[in-house]
């Protein structure tokens, strides 16, 4: 009789765990048809409010159980990253407006011992800060991007989700940057003094240039660092005026030694590949 019971009890498992993952499908089909809205569209409030209807379906979904492990692979224009130890999981997205400005959405996905999953929704409010490489935010002031890559580092029982991503910005200049998440008590921290430039520490790096130009900022696995290329303004008049800036064909690295991202400049990274992180298209 118990092993009849326990049969059952598999079945109805297996039913549940096939009707949720339909569940998901239908639910993300609908996020991308809402996306498709957004790129076809010209008319900045009716990105808003399909917008509005993707946060609140990814609410619903990224909460309910099973959803961490789903891929969510249809979906063109989020970027989903999993960290190392399995336990964090972020959602990120832009939304081009007709100025040539962005804002960025996001969600973050806490995986606990017992399976159970914490959702926290990112709200972006770069736009009014001052002086974010000397600022930690949390999840209701974030500095929003679209992040490509996570990396997942540890140091004495502390561990650092390292973040890179890209801004777009205005029409003038693009922005990529280095931040870190660290989660306390099912709770989001961006930023910490951990990122050694030089003499001074910094709580993220923020590279802005040109919108003409490419800049390389990604992980090299060979030398486990962080790898980025140097910006240098065309010309020595036109320093701190970042619509001049680009790559100046030098590179520099970070290597993460004892809890901190340290400096390592002008390195040889012949054949470095570019990350390939798109925002979204528009016809705008």
């Amino acid at each position: 009789m118990n092993k009849i019971k326990l049969i059952i009890i598999f079945i109805l498992a297996n039913f549940s765990l096939i009707g949720q993952i339909n569940e998901f499908k239908a639910q993300e089909d609908s996020i991308q048809k809402l996306f498709n809205k957004i790129i076809s569209t010209k008319n900045d409030s009716e990105k808003l409010k399909f917008n509005n209807e993707i946060e609140n379906t990814f609410n619903q979904i990224l909460k309910k159980k099973n959803s961490f492990d789903f891929a969510f692979g249809k979906l063109k224009h989020v970027s989903k990253l999993s960290s190392g130890d399995e336990l964090v999981r972020i959602f990120t997205w832009n939304l081009p407006f007709t100025d040539g400005t962005f804002k960025y959405y996001g969600f973050i996905q806490l995986k606990s011992k017992n399976n159970s999953i914490s959702l926290i929704k990112l709200t972006d409010k770069s736009k009014e800060v001052t002086s974010p490489e000397q600022t930690i935010f949390n999840n209701t002031n974030w500095y929003g991007a679209l992040y490509y890559k996570i990396l997942t580092n540890t140091y004495k029982n502390k561990t650092y989700y390292t973040l890179l991503g890209w801004d777009g910005n205005d029409n003038f200049t693009n922005k990529k940057l280095i931040d870190v998440l660290i989660i306390k008590r099912k709770k989001a921290q961006f930023g910490s003094a951990i990122f050694k430039m030089e003499n001074k520490m910094q709580h993220r790096i923020i590279f802005e240039y040109s919108q003409q130009a490419k800049m390389m900022l990604s992980f090299d696995k060979k030398q486990n660092m962080i790898v980025f290329d140097h910006l240098a303004p065309s010309l020595k008049k036109f320093k701190d005026q970042y619509m001049y800036y680009g790559p100046d064909l030098s590179q520099d690295g970070l290597v993460f030694i004892e809890g901190n991202w340290v400096l390592k400049q002008n390195l040889d990274l012949r054949n470095q590949k570019q990350e390939n992180n798109k925002p979204i298209k528009t016809s705008n």
